[in-house]
């Protein structure tokens, strides 16, 4: 990841607004916030489904991040804690 420049190939000054909009567009990645390694859906690549049952596996049910089909560009904490919400209903 370069850094952000003008046309002319100058840097934009830490206070301006566009290299801000700028650095934010390039530089932002998520390390801490692993998701979606257990797609839920159906076809090909999902492993769980609505119910958020395992595939093949009776009796088993993932309710956590790795559910999410793709990453939320936000904290994913709020998302999790309402998909371990809906399990919660589920296995009522």
């Amino acid at each position: 990841m370069g850094p952000c420049t003008t046309s002319g190939g100058g840097l934009w000054p830490p206070s301006a607004r566009r290299a801000l909009s700028c650095a934010s567009r390039t530089s932002t990645v998520s390390f801490n916030h692993p998701a979606g390694t257990c797609r839920a859906g159906e076809g090909e690549g999902a492993v769980v489904d609505a119910l958020l049952r395992v595939h093949g596996v009776a009796g088993l049910r993932v309710a956590g991040a790795s559910v999410m089909p793709s990453l939320p560009r936000g904290n994913i904490h709020g998302p999790t804690v309402m998909i371990g919400e809906r399990a919660a209903e589920l296995l009522r």
